[in-house]
């Protein structure tokens, strides 16, 4: 990591400890962010040489037969290092402090049962706190479908894995985008499921509130296929459906992505040939930073505090100590508004769609990979998708492939519509939106 971006890390981590600014990050949390340029952040270039290079997505190879027959037959699965395996370290993407799991995690176990056969664990990023895959102890795997560009975080080995035909299946997880963002910079469908104790067990995130396991896979039927061993429901084929109607959320609205994904929008919608109904969340395009700040809140709290984090980690603990227990409970009123907000909505419509992201996923730079977290945060992104939110059933997902540069300047939000829907805690289903380039799966 530069040492400048060392310098400022160490210094934000100071001040908000010396100053404990709580009161104005929660009167933050629910501010409108100012616009960037999306379009000029979505039509960067990779720099020259860095996709030829082809890390491993596995933090360690493994050989673990299947335990039992069944749906997966003997196909080969993927575990992110946050998730246990029964003898081998569970990271979370930190090499300090990891502990030796006793047993498989319960998805673990009935994976195998069902056929499974383990193949290794693979690479996180730290605690989960990276949207794009940079921030790991290893060297970052490289996506196999968009070569020159980021495969996302933080189940970045196993998307990787999936994506490049190393394994069939994949166990991630997913708290602000984990199993979602990397499954669309990849171009693969990721889920993220309801909240269940059985999730939980086996499974390490300091993110308690947001935290939850869900499959990444080629196809919506594997994809559903993993979810229903995982869930240890019987397994079957999945059928399309048209709902009776879409809801459009006024606040989210595809205006704020660039114009490659609005057409890629447009085209979903489009094809699914729904009714569409515009509705009204009041506040969701003021909760872009909420759920960073109850997740850096839950990382203060939580044993991962106390183990060897880079400096871009320490200034996220420093955050989450700066909030006083009034600050807190501010955060937690606005999470519950979002969330009777978004009851009233699927009231009018049952599902609800929105762009997922503002811009494609982001093109490599050294600086990046060298940890320059300043560059990302001028950078970043988050990946071309389609998110539904549901009314009914228990699953989450999201799913895309990336798409086509924008050329303009246009100006507009980078987040997308996806982080309100991570604080609600609603289920989502996900579709591809594949855009007509030859460079993007």
């Amino acid at each position: 990591m530069p040492v400048a971006d060392h310098r400022f890390l160490a210094l934000s981590a100071r001040f908000l400890a010396r100053r404990a600014p709580g009161r104005a990050l929660a009167r933050l949390a629910d501010t409108s962010l100012p616009l960037v340029t999306v379009e000029r952040i979505a039509a960067r270039a990779p720099e020259p040489g860095l996709a030829d290079e082809a890390p491993s997505p596995l933090v360690c190879a493994l050989a673990l037969a299947p335990t039992g027959r069944g749906a997966l037959d003997d196909a080969a699965v993927v575990v992110k290092d946050a998730i246990d395996v029964a003898g081998q370290p569970t990271t979370g993407g930190v090499l300090g402090g990891a502990p030796i799991a006793d047993a498989d995690a319960t998805m673990v176990a009935r994976v195998r049962a069902a056929g499974g056969r383990v193949i290794g664990k693979t690479k996180p990023t730290e605690l989960g706190m990276d949207g794009v895959g940079a921030l790991m102890p290893w060297p970052m795997p490289r996506n196999p479908r968009a070569p020159g560009y980021f495969p996302g975080g933080s189940s970045t080995g196993t998307a990787v894995a999936v994506a490049s035909g190393l394994a069939r299946y994949g166990l991630g997880s997913d708290g602000l985008g984990s199993v979602r963002i990397p499954a669309a910079y990849c171009g693969l469908v990721g889920l993220k499921p309801g909240r269940a104790a059985w999730l939980a067990h086996g499974y390490r995130t300091p993110v308690r509130t947001l935290d939850v396991c869900g499959p990444i896979a080629r196809t919506v039927a594997d994809c559903a296929r993993l979810w229903q061993v995982m869930a240890d429901q019987p397994v079957r084929d999945v059928a399309a459906a048209v709902p009776a109607r879409l809801g459009i959320v006024r606040q989210l609205g595809p205006a704020r992505a660039c114009r490659s994904i609005q057409r890629a929008f447009a085209r979903a919608l489009a094809a699914l040939g729904a009714p569409i109904e515009p509705v009204e969340i009041a506040g969701a395009d003021r909760v872009t930073l909420l759920g960073g700040m109850i997740g850096a809140i839950e990382l203060a709290e939580s044993p991962d505090a106390a183990r060897p984090l880079s400096p871009a980690g320490r200034m996220n603990v420093a955050l989450g100590r700066a909030f006083a227990p009034a600050d807190v409970a501010r955060l937690h009123a606005q999470r519950a508004a979002l969330m009777d907000a978004t009851a009233r909505a699927l009231d009018r419509a049952p599902i609800l769609a929105m762009p997922t992201t503002a811009i494609p996923p982001p093109a490599l730079s050294r600086a990046l990979l060298a940890g320059d977290r300043g560059a990302q945060r001028r950078r970043r992104s988050r990946p071309a998708a389609v998110d539904h939110v549901r009314r009914r059933g228990r699953q989450r997902a999201g799913a895309a492939g990336a798409g086509r540069r924008g050329r303009g300047q246009r100006r507009g939000r980078p987040a997308g519509g996806m982080n309100p829907w991570n604080e609600p805690g609603r289920p989502r289903v996900g579709g591809p939106c594949a855009l007509p380039s030859s460079r993007w799966p």
